[in-house]
């Protein structure tokens, strides 16, 4: 198996080190997220045991599980500023560490505030996990390879999904009773413990970059650092402290086309167990198994698109589909709402465009910042992205209690990816990228 396509990397000899670094850290890094996603997301299938045992109606289990990134929100940016001082290898496994304790402590709760309170430590306890994560690859992998990097770390949404589903159902129905202990509550322990273990042998395998990594030879490295300083020479006299990335225009732009895109992401995610069960009067673990189909074909388009977006070295137009599948599924789903099959084919839709605009938008901080300032810039964008994860479940908990069905809710969302998509063609580096193309000339970094 390779990670970076030939076809994006100058040389053979690069291609082959850039493979060599993507078996060194990608797997777990793509382990990690996919745990990430999974602790994250358990709690909508949690919910179909939970809410009548703990008293949530709708909306307050669409407050509960917003109000996580609520505390994620609010440590986002310290956290990555945090992680580019002391090294990815020791911030990314106390991340970890901690949001897997808070994760099993989920099992006890009794009350909807408990709820509430735990899901706010566990969004304190994971936030920088996911800028930090994407912010480490840009430390090993150049821009001509960065996409395809991405998309192997992004693949953990759709591995969340596809593992992640079948796990909670199979958990959920198999385990219910055992040891006096409900099926939701064995869920939150089993499926936070891993991110324990994973910590732990995230802070004895990576390293902090290149010249820390005996696996790589002394020319490898010079050639990787040599790539790495080219990308940042390219970048030219952008301001590269913390509070660059305030200023720069472009990241508030990648700020708004990654909420809309969340907004998305997490108003599906969040309610695709109750819509799944919903159209087709599935069972828990028969919900967990649709949903893990659901997951396959988004997959080998995030990695199709890495390849494409990679080669091409284009991407603003790549955005603009992305969004564009994101609303084509929305809009089906909306028009025909109580058809079992065109439901679900919307949904596979839907989750093909959203993981193709999250690999545009997180392939392009580092082309636009760099430094300390990308580290702020992934934060910034992501932070103020993910209060989408508080709005957005909410509000269509609300939609769905006070119209009876998704279809308003949908249509709302159709309406934030063509909101996005305009927002991708506006943006004043895709702007000058796409002019640099067409010029025939190396793309420019920024405006």
């Amino acid at each position: 198996m390779k990670f970076i396509s030939r076809g994006s990397v100058p040389d053979e000899e690069r291609w082959t080190i850039y493979n060599k670094i993507g078996w060194r850290i990608l797997p777990l890094i793509l382990i990690g997220y996919t745990i990430a996603c999974i602790d994250r997301l358990n709690v909508s299938f949690a919910k179909l045991q939970m809410a009548a045992d703990i008293g949530l109606s709708n909306a307050m289990y669409g407050f509960g599980a917003g109000i996580f990134f609520i505390g994620y929100c609010i440590c986002e940016i310290p956290s990555n500023m945090i992680l580019h001082r002391v090294g990815a290898r020791l911030w990314l496994a106390r991340i970890m560490i901690v949001w897997g304790v808070i994760s099993v402590a989920t099992m006890f709760i009794a009350t909807p505030l408990q709820f509430y309170v735990l899901r706010f430590l566990l969004g304190v306890a994971e936030a920088g996990f996911y800028p930090g994560a994407l912010l480490y690859l840009t430390y090993w992998f150049p821009r001509f390879a960065r996409g395809q990097a991405t998309s192997i770390m992004l693949l953990g949404t759709n591995f969340a999904s596809l593992l992640g589903g079948p796990l909670a159902g199979s958990i959920m129905s198999g385990l219910n009773g055992a040891g006096g202990w409900r099926g939701w509550q064995w869920l939150f322990l089993l499926e936070g413990l891993p991110a324990v273990l994973v910590g732990v042998a995230v802070w004895v395998v990576l390293r902090n970059g290149p010249r820390d990594a005996k696996w790589l030879g002394a020319k490898e490295q010079d050639i990787v650092t040599g790539d790495l300083a080219a990308d940042q020479a390219s970048q030219g006299g952008h301001g590269h402290g913390y509070g660059d990335a305030f200023r720069n225009v472009n990241i508030w732009f990648l700020v708004l086309i990654n909420f809309c895109n969340l907004c998305i992401l997490y108003g599906i995610l969040f309610w695709q167990p109750t819509i799944i069960t919903q159209v087709s009067g599935a069972g828990v673990f028969d919900t967990g198994l649709i949903a893990a189909a659901i997951a396959v074909l988004p997959m080998a388009t995030l990695i199709l698109y890495a390849r494409s977006s990679d080669r091409s070295d284009e991407r603003r137009w790549h955005g603009v589909m992305g969004f564009a599948m994101s609303l084509c599924g929305l809009v089906l789903a909306a028009a025909l709402p109580n058809n079992t099959w065109a439901v679900l084919a919307s949904l596979v839709i839907v989750n093909c465009g959203i993981q193709a605009t999250s690999l545009i938008i997180f392939s392009l901080p580092a082309i636009f910042a760099r430094g300390a300032s990308a580290a702020t810039g992934f934060a910034l964008i992501t932070t103020l992205g993910n209060f989408s994860g508080y709005a957005s479940p909410y509000v269509i908990g609300i939609l769905r209690e006070n119209t009876g069905g998704f279809s308003t809710a949908f249509f709302a969302l159709a309406a934030l990816s063509v909101l996005g998509a305009f927002l991708v063609l506006l943006m004043p580096g895709l702007r000058a990228m796409q002019r640099e193309r067409a010029g025939g000339n190396a793309p420019a970094a920024a405006e």
